[in-house]
């Protein structure tokens, strides 16, 4: 069995990415805890595509040996809609970052705070 030992740069990286995860949650708890307030609210929306961006953005400084050490995240996913949201966003389909705030945060916070120890 191999020991991934995670560098400071990567422990920033996550500290980081759980602050955004966070700011979801304040977003939620702001602006309501309702997918038609989401669903028609432009800040609502605007506020936590760019957080989901910022995930994004910081998931893809973290090492390739890292994401394959912790392979339970679909890390390429969040990076991927990270991209599609900066350079489409036009194109941000709500329905699809309502469930991704709901179901795939949530899940991403609690695994990086059990990697964060």
């Amino acid at each position: 069995m191999r020991f991934y030992y995670m560098n400071d740069d990567e422990r920033y990286e996550l500290e980081l990415i759980l602050h955004y995860c966070n700011k979801i949650e304040s977003h939620i708890a702001y602006f309501g805890d309702d997918r038609e307030i989401y669903m028609t609210n432009e800040h609502y929306q605007d506020a936590c595509a760019l957080v989901i961006i910022q995930i994004g953005e910081h998931i893809g400084r973290l090492s390739d040996d890292f994401r394959q050490e912790y392979p339970d995240v679909p890390w390429r996913d969040f990076k991927g809609m990270r991209n599609i949201y900066a350079h489409n966003y036009e194109g941000i389909m709500h329905d699809v970052v309502w469930i991704t705030m709901k179901e795939d945060i949530p899940f991403l916070k609690e695994y990086i705070e059990s990697v964060l120890g």
